[in-house]
């Protein structure tokens, strides 16, 4: 049985924060074999949907995207050129700019897929209202913790 770190904490912003946590691992846990099919993992899926939607953009400018470290998002784009999911064209100097190409839509199009599915096997036990209570709750959180103004959430 997985445990759970949300489940011990009685203050409710940490259980908030906790199980936000807990959420995403599970998800990932149980996607991880179907993104492994595809050649992604966790840590590809949000850099290159950044990219699909910013094309030409720098590791610098996609970490600030994807809210993560520039070295954890160079490590990803070598992954990405490698495996030929991502084109990196020269901006001058040392300055990169990034691609997706026909590969990676394909793989990021069956990700997204795959997880929609799963998420969609995770909410069953929801009725629409509550989906829809529940997702514009978390959606205005995510908009106040990141200053992001986009009206619909991106996977």
């Amino acid at each position: 049985m997985t445990r759970l770190s949300s489940g011990n904490a009685d203050d409710p912003a940490l259980k908030f924060a906790l199980m936000i946590r807990d959420l995403d691992l599970a998800l990932f846990r149980k996607a991880a074999p179907g993104l492994a099919e595809l050649g992604l993992s966790q840590a590809q899926i949000p850099v290159l949907a950044a990219i699909d939607e910013l094309p030409g953009s720098t590791g610098c400018e996609l970490a600030e995207a994807t809210h993560a470290t520039p070295q954890a998002v160079s490590q990803v784009l070598t992954r990405l050129a490698e495996c030929g999911m991502v084109r990196r064209e020269s901006l001058g100097g040392r300055a990169m700019g990034h691609h997706v190409t026909d590969d990676g839509r394909t793989a990021l199009r069956a990700a997204r897929t795959r997880l929609a599915s799963l998420t969609e096997s995770f909410l069953t036990g929801l009725d629409e209202d509550e989906r829809r209570v529940m997702i514009d709750a978390m959606w205005r959180v995510l908009q106040m913790m990141t200053g992001d103004d986009q009206d619909e959430a991106d996977v």
